[in-house]
């Protein structure tokens, strides 16, 4: 696998009957609306976890129960826990570009607002190991997955636009969404990855993922464009992966975006998770390691929609993200400017009330990420 993880995820622990089996909706077209006013009702679930963005302590954050499984990662959305899980589903719609702008510049090179867009992503999570699958950009997939300064192989959806082989314009690279399914274990010291092209698709569209884990072998990924056939994939393909996840999330996680910075040495470097490497001595102090602040405009504005959503337990209890019937507990997680509760903390990003969306899954199992201004 590529050695230079500069940070890992939180991840859900969700289960399933087998992939095949699970009967619920595919991935599908909506014109999702991503103005509106302020969403008044009470979260779902129990109380909240208040989380700061991109903290230097992002994890599988064993070191921080009070806020473990979202940790310090900067999440905004639904987690599930008091049970063991074996799958997770959902389908995440891709932001509309005028929420999350895929252009700009970044020391003097296109594409900057693509680093600091955030990852959407179900998945199942433990203290120490994950299985989660979702939406990044192609910077933040090569920035995490490959390092900052490395360009991943040829034939990677991902690969830089500038050319051929490594070490190139490490800021360069294709303003798209791609589908992404990861594992971790031993608190990030073996991860690996794997990308799916999502050519065609449009913001609002909804892309389908789904994590299967049979206990003590290796993940199940399927994912499925709202057009064209669903890819599937193993990870890891050695079935050495022995995890018990006793969480399941959906979030919206800035742990892996990132802020444009300047190395000591003079040297643009967007890896605000990484102090050092690729040639880089980087003195990050006195720069803002916080995303993504409050929102760019007058209103809220909707960042995505997790719809068809739903996790299954080790013992195959099936149900929507609400957990109804005393499945799990539900615990929702928002983002704040210091990860404080208000009033001393501003919200910045947090998950709207579980709904029903009509796809067929059942009672809660939809619901919102806003993004406040």
């Amino acid at each position: 696998m590529h050695a230079r993880i500069t940070r890992t995820f939180l991840a859900a622990a969700a289960a399933g009957a087998t992939v095949a089996t699970m009967g619920l909706a595919a991935a599908g077209s909506a014109a999702a609306a991503t103005t509106a006013h302020r969403v008044n009702q009470p979260f779902s679930g129990g109380p909240p976890v208040y989380t700061a963005p991109c903290s230097n302590s992002i994890g599988f954050s064993s070191n921080a129960p009070t806020t473990f499984p979202f940790g310090l990662g900067g999440c905004a959305g639904y987690a599930g826990s008091n049970r063991t899980f074996r799958y997770a589903q959902s389908i995440i719609r891709i932001p509309q570009t005028n929420v999350i702008p895929l252009t700009g510049t970044v020391g003097g090179n296109a594409n900057g607002n693509a680093y600091q867009a955030p990852t959407l992503y179900v998945g199942l999570s433990s203290s120490d190991s994950m299985a989660s699958a979702g939406l990044m950009t192609c910077a933040n997939f090569v920035a995490v997955f490959f390092g900052a300064d490395t360009n991943p192989p040829v034939g990677n959806p991902c690969r830089a636009v500038s050319g051929a082989g490594t070490a190139l314009n490490p800021f360069i690279y294709p303003n798209i969404w791609v589908g992404v399914g990861w594992t971790a274990a031993n608190n990030g010291a073996s991860v690996l990855s794997s990308v799916v092209n999502l050519t065609g698709v449009s913001p609002g569209d909804g892309v389908k993922f789904q994590i299967y884990y049979p206990e003590g072998g290796a993940a199940h990924f399927t994912i499925t464009p709202p057009v064209g056939s669903a890819t599937s994939f193993q990870l890891p393909s050695s079935g050495t992966f022995n995890a018990v996840f006793d969480h399941a999330e959906a979030v919206v996680a800035y742990s892996a975006s990132r802020t444009c910075l300047t190395d000591t040495n003079g040297t643009p470097n967007i890896d605000c998770n990484s102090p050092a490497g690729g040639g880089h001595t980087a003195d990050f102090s006195g720069f803002p390691m916080l995303a993504p602040g409050a929102a760019p405009s007058t209103v809220d504005l909707r960042i995505t929609q997790f719809q068809a959503g739903g996790w299954t337990t080790n013992a195959g209890v099936r149900g929507t993200f609400s957990g109804a019937g005393g499945k799990w507990t539900l615990t929702p997680g928002v983002l704040t400017s210091n990860g404080v509760a208000p009033p001393g903390g501003t919200v910045q990003v947090e998950p709207a009330y579980l709904w029903n969306d009509g796809l067929g899954s059942g009672a809660g199992d939809a619901f919102g990420v806003w993004w406040r201004h």
